[in-house]
């Protein structure tokens, strides 16, 4: 029981004392319960007894007896044996309430309470003989426990056959925006026995028969239910980043070198006489073999896919011996940004869906029969909507971003590349939630070079090429509800 504020002023002691073995005082209750309330009391219940309740307020104490919510102000009780008659006196005394007795409502009555509303102390002692009460208006009935279960059910008796008895009316009611046949059932649980509902799908109505008083139930139960849906629209954003670098350095280098009469160097020797040393690779690339001088090239590492190089060739002056380099460099660095926003609108409680892309066909040979299948390849937005009474938005969401990947095909038909994200989640008006995100990094680096030779300090890097990639791919998506305004 929740207690309501009680003003200082309000607060009430009263200490009485009736002894069962002093009739003399009771006698002088039963005549003048108030001055008996004042001889015996103590402290400053003089006082209280004068703080008398107005009678505009009367009706306020019935409505304490009423309530689960309301608490009477406290007070302190004493009863040694008194009279249980007396003591319902008592009480209609002290509040102003008036109170009838039935006949069987006898006992004494003994008790000592401290700082206890009023009105829980008043159930208290009559639960205790098993009594209870039942108000109406400012009038308070005490009666035993059986006596008004016996009454209420003889009112509940009575209104069944009125019920039964009374003339049954025809009418249709006609909704704007519940369904009829889903209205039915609310409908049917709420009629008489004699009731019956017929729906009228043409025009959605319900068609009622009943008693007076049930069809006017029924009808500001309808008028309460058959109300336009709120709306939300629900925006998704998609965001995907891509970043690639990409870098490749090579080298190709080539040398020629001749001994002989022609040239006027010999070896001296007899055989071999002259001599003629030209490195060679005839691995095709995308350089030419050959440097400047023609000379074939002995490492051949370029870059791929070059974007700049630079060549050098250096020879002697009968050309006898001759050099050729050849730097060559490629850097590439991409960035891409991809945003889809597929956006829905959906009434409070009914799943609503868009989607847009293709639709593979697949064809399957079961038994000899060719039959065609397509699957979807696109960007859909699934989800129901549900505003609570906070004026937040409840998603069941499904958000699918699927793309054909023709650069990998099986039997010609291209896998499918999916991202797709499937949650329940609660967002309040207007605000935007992130609701899944993928991350992709991938690093390579290739290395093309000379075994052994390219082992060798410092002059290592005259036989090897490098190639690095980097890609790094960020899926996000967002999603915001907003309630739309009737």
């Amino acid at each position: 029981m929740t207690s309501r504020p009680r003003p200082a002023g309000r607060r009430l002691f009263v200490t009485v004392l009736m002894l069962f073995a002093l009739p003399g005082l009771a006698q002088a209750w039963q005549s003048n319960p108030q001055q008996v309330a004042q001889d015996g009391a103590s402290g400053p219940a003089t006082e209280a007894q004068e703080e008398r309740i107005p009678t505009g307020q009367l009706p306020r104490e019935a409505d304490i007896l009423s309530s689960t919510d309301l608490d009477g102000y406290p007070i302190d009780i004493n009863f040694v044996g008194t009279d249980i008659r007396d003591v319902s006196r008592f009480f209609s005394q002290l509040t102003g309430l008036n109170v009838v007795v039935d006949p069987d409502l006898s006992g004494p009555v003994t008790v000592r309470l401290f700082d206890v509303p009023w009105d829980i102390a008043f159930e208290a002692i009559l639960k205790s003989h098993r009594f209870g009460y039942q108000v109406d208006d400012n009038i308070v009935r005490i009666a035993s426990l059986g006596t008004l279960a016996a009454e209420a059910g003889d009112r509940a008796t009575l209104a069944e056959q009125r019920e039964l008895a009374a003339e049954l009316e025809t009418t249709a009611i006609r909704l704007s925006y519940a369904d009829a046949a889903e209205m039915q059932l609310v409908v049917e649980a709420q009629l008489t026995q004699r009731g019956e509902v017929i729906v009228d799908v043409r025009t959605n109505s319900l068609i009622i028969k009943d008693t007076p008083g049930a069809i006017s139930e029924v009808n500001e139960l309808i008028v309460a239910l058959d109300i336009a849906a709120p709306q939300v629209l629900i925006e998704s954003r998609i965001v995907e980043t891509t970043k690639n670098f990409s870098r490749s350095l090579g080298i190709q280098w080539g040398f020629g070198a001749v001994a002989d009469a022609a040239h006027g160097n010999t070896t001296g020797l007899v055989f071999p006489n002259d001599l003629s040393f030209v490195g060679n690779n005839n691995i095709a690339g995308g350089t030419q073999s050959t440097g400047i001088g023609g000379v074939p090239f002995a490492v051949n590492l370029p870059a791929t896919n070059p974007t700049a190089g630079v060549a050098l060739t250096m020879g002697s002056i009968l050309d006898t011996f001759r050099l050729d380099v050849a730097l060559s460099a490629m850097e590439e660095e991409g960035r891409g940004k991809i945003i889809s926003s597929p956006k829905v609108t959906a009434q409070d409680n009914v799943p609503a869906s868009i989607e847009s892309g293709r639709r593979i066909p697949v064809q399957t040979l079961i038994d000899n029969t060719a039959s065609i299948t397509f699957i979807n390849a696109n960007l859909s937005l699934e989800v129901t909507p549900q505003i609570t009474a906070e004026h937040t938005v409840m998603l069941d969401i499904v958000v699918d971003k699927s793309e054909p990947d023709f650069g990998n095909q099986v039997l010609g038909i291209p896998t499918i590349f999916t991202r797709r994200a499937v949650t329940q989640l609660l967002v309040r008006d207007g605000g935007t939630t992130v609701i899944g995100g993928i991350f992709q990094m991938s690093a390579t680096e290739d290395e093309k070079r000379v075994p052994f030779l390219h082992r060798v300090p410092l002059l290592g890097s005259l036989f090897k090429s490098r190639d690095t990639e980097q890609q790094n791919n960020e899926l996000l998506i967002f999603i915001t509800p907003r309630i739309l305004e009737q």
